[in-house]
């Protein structure tokens, strides 16, 4: 990831340790992601839930999403901050602005 925008010069990391709160929504999907992911799976098979298949496809559900979904988290954590804490000017100057 590039430190700044090249359009605005808009620097992404505010300061250290700001994608913390993007790991934070990352984790909290996941999470909602598995209890929705189990409970459906097992209130559909009870009462012969078929476990081993079940654990494979909860595995491959967890270790996808993080990955694919980390991106989007970012991009909702910094929309989140900023409406918390906007823009001062001297974030925006510097960089590399094209012309």
């Amino acid at each position: 990831m590039k430190e700044r925008c090249q359009s605005c010069a808009l620097q992404f990391e505010r300061e250290p340790g700001y994608w913390v709160g993007a790991t934070i929504i990352n984790t909290t999907v996941i999470f909602a992601t598995f209890v929705v992911v189990f409970v459906g799976g097992v209130m559909t098979t009870w009462p012969n839930v078929p476990w081993t298949p079940f654990l494979i496809v909860l595995l491959v559900v967890n270790g996808l999403i993080p990955v694919l979904f980390y991106p989007l988290s970012k991009t909702i954590w910094s929309a989140m901050e900023m409406g918390w804490n906007p823009l001062d000017s001297d974030e925006l100057s510097g960089g590399d602005v094209r012309p």
